[in-house]
């Protein structure tokens, strides 16, 4: 079997993506640019590319004046400026590794396509999960995960008389369509009223402990959001057709007209999988860090694959849209010929909610203890500025270490300010297998209008060093 670099000598390389979200995109702008006489075409389920997803709430709010603002590129872009074809409202519904074909259908036409490969990336996504509970089919039920998920429930509060909503599922997503709800509101007024039910017993489970989860947990409900938590829905309840409310599995009925079920992802790795390619974690297609799959020639990127944890060292799935774009842009670089690897992940994430920015990077201590270590944790609480400064704000961080050696392991972070770049340095420390008395003595700066003389991170993994051996 050739490789991409030694097809690329011989013949105009035929590199076919199918997705054209984050990782597709960047794995087709950086396949050209790696190959530019390669023939990269992106096959597209929806009528739009190369929209920016995680922006979807901010449209909804208000903040972003409409959905077109979220795309980045356009297809005719793609194809004048980089000369990708793109291929919307089309789906890819088979992939023949032997013949080295995928089978697409025209979704408008109901044209089949057959498009004939040398090298395949898989950027399929993932999709939201729709729980099986009665009455999820009925007009006011709404899931949000694509462009055009978003588009519909911008149109429905714009244009139905909606005063109540429910969010199930406090995760990242979900808090931030509660802001979206409660500022914007009903046709824009920002009067809508907002219930989030969570069956753990904290929000954010996948990203804070209970006890940082408190300090958002305040705030929502600082700023009007009821919070019920430990309670699924069980039933949606409705009268002809229209939803009226929900009923939660402690038999509480909510009255609403309007309920986003923010319950989970699923990867879209069926195709794959029916083609032989092997799935991993959560289903997810499994990838090495060169993004190959254990199929010759086809490679995987972005929501729909897997990644491998940089501290655990472990195969995982955290579908965010930094991991896509980077998996693709590896992805695009070694289908053109390249030899690049994908270095990992530690699940950083970040949203903000209300006057509070929330970060977590690493392992939470369960998931320490899951893992094999021996964890210990401190919470300090800060500020963001010198104290006489004005516009302080506070801080709140969490440090996770291995009580034996002294590894950094994992933090969470909540504050006014200051958040992403305390997680991005935490992160740096994971990658580098840094010691928390590194962080506790490392040189930072001050100025009071940027920071204490005393940096929080440095007194919370202080605190955190007390307790390592």
């Amino acid at each position: 079997m050739k490789s991409a670099r030694e097809l690329s000598t011989n013949k105009k390389k035929r590199i076919v993506i199918i997705g054209g979200v984050a990782a597709g995109t960047s794995a087709a702008s950086k396949a050209k640019r790696i190959d530019p006489n390669a023939d990269v075409k992106i096959i597209q389920e929806e009528s739009v590319v190369s929209y920016a997803a995680c922006g979807i709430p901010y449209v909804i709010e208000g903040v972003i004046n409409n959905f077109e603002e979220l795309i980045e590129r356009p297809p005719d872009v793609f194809k004048s400026k980089y000369d990708i074809d793109v291929i919307v409202n089309t789906r890819a519904h088979k992939i023949d590794s032997f013949r080295k074909q995928v089978h697409a259908t025209d979704l408008q036409s109901g044209k089949d396509t057959i498009f004939d490969y040398d090298f395949l990336v898989v950027a399929t996504g993932a999709r939201a999960v729709v729980p099986n509970i009665k009455g999820v089919n009925q007009k006011g039920v709404f899931f949000i995960r694509n462009y055009s998920d978003g588009v519909k429930i911008n149109d429905s509060t714009r244009t139905r008389d909606v005063h109540s909503s429910i969010i199930a599922g406090a995760g990242l997503i979900g808090l931030e369509m509660v802001e979206a709800f409660k500022k914007r509101g009903h046709t824009g007024r920002g009067d809508m009223d907002v219930t989030v039910v969570e069956m753990a017993d904290h929000i954010l489970p996948s990203l804070l402990d209970k006890n940082m989860a408190k300090i958002v947990e305040r705030e929502l409900e600082a700023n009007g959001v009821k919070i019920i938590l430990g309670e699924r829905v069980e039933e949606i309840l409705g009268r002809d057709g229209q939803i009226k409310g929900i009923r939660t599995s402690a038999k509480r009925d909510i009255d609403s007209d309007f309920i986003v079920l923010g319950t989970g992802v699923r990867p879209n790795s069926e195709i794959a999988r029916d083609a032989g390619v092997e799935l991993g974690y959560a289903n997810a297609i499994k990838v090495d860090e060169y993004m190959r799959t254990n199929i010759p020639d086809i490679f995987a990127a972005g929501d729909c694959a897997t990644a491998r944890n940089y501290i655990t060292n472990k195969d995982t799935y955290v579908p965010l849209g930094t991991t896509a774009n980077k998996q693709g842009r590896v992805a695009g670089e070694n289908v053109a010929g390249g030899n690049t690897r994908f270095r990992g992940i530690a699940g950083s994430a970040i949203t903000k909610v209300f006057d509070l920015f929330i970060g977590k990077t690493g392992l939470t201590s369960e998931e320490g203890i899951r893992n094999g270590f021996d964890p210990v944790e401190e919470v300090i609480e800060s500020i963001t500025r010198a104290g006489y400064y004005p516009g302080n704000k506070p801080i709140w961080i969490k440090i996770v270490a291995d009580r034996k050696s002294g590894r950094v392991l994992g933090s969470q972070i909540v504050g006014g300010e200051g958040v992403k770049e305390r997680i991005d340095l935490i992160a740096l420390a994971l990658l580098l297998k840094a010691d928390i008395r590194d962080l506790a003595s490392y040189d930072a700066c001050y100025v009071p209008p940027a920071s204490p003389v005393w940096e929080p991170i440095n007194i919370a993994a202080s605190q955190t060093a007390k307790l390592v051996i």
